[in-house]
């Protein structure tokens, strides 16, 4: 018995929980990465940071998560306080020129887009449809980015 979905499904089912978990995120929270505009000096204070914060050490029997299990379904504002939970984290981010809601909504952005490129490299795949002009403009950064990078 053959239990493989055909890949057009696969493609949409795919395409539906991203807008599932992302759409509550971004609805939740004051800030809208739909809206946020990506620009490349952006990217680069956000590269910097998260390179500084792969530096830190983190607790003793801790891991990314916080052990709410509701990690997807957080809105920019619960990023961000849980960023500003960690005054390393504030510090890293500030030497970048960032606060942690800044960084949290250019990263939700910055997913999304990444997501959409993903799902365009699929074989049969149609134009991601509904964008905002700031997703579509966010898309194309990264685009070009990627291109101009080995």
């Amino acid at each position: 018995m053959n239990l493989a979905m055909p890949p057009a499904l696969t493609r949409t089912l795919a395409a539906l929980a991203l807008i599932a978990t992302t759409a509550g995120a971004w609805a939740a929270g004051a800030a809208d990465p739909a809206r946020l505009r990506l620009t490349p000096a952006l990217l680069d204070r956000m590269e910097a940071a998260a390179a500084e914060l792969r530096r830190l050490p983190q607790a003793p029997g801790k891991d990314s998560d916080d052990g709410d299990g509701d990690d997807d379904a957080e809105s920019v504002e619960d990023i961000a306080r849980k960023l500003d939970a960690h005054p390393q984290v504030r510090a890293a981010l500030a030497r970048q020129g960032l606060t942690s809601r800044e960084y949290a909504a250019a990263t939700l952005a910055a997913l999304h887009a990444g997501m959409v490129l993903a799902v365009e490299k699929a074989p049969g795949a149609k134009p991601a449809q509904g964008l905002t002009p700031e997703q579509r403009a966010n898309v194309e950064l990264m685009r070009t980015r990627r291109k101009a990078r080995p």
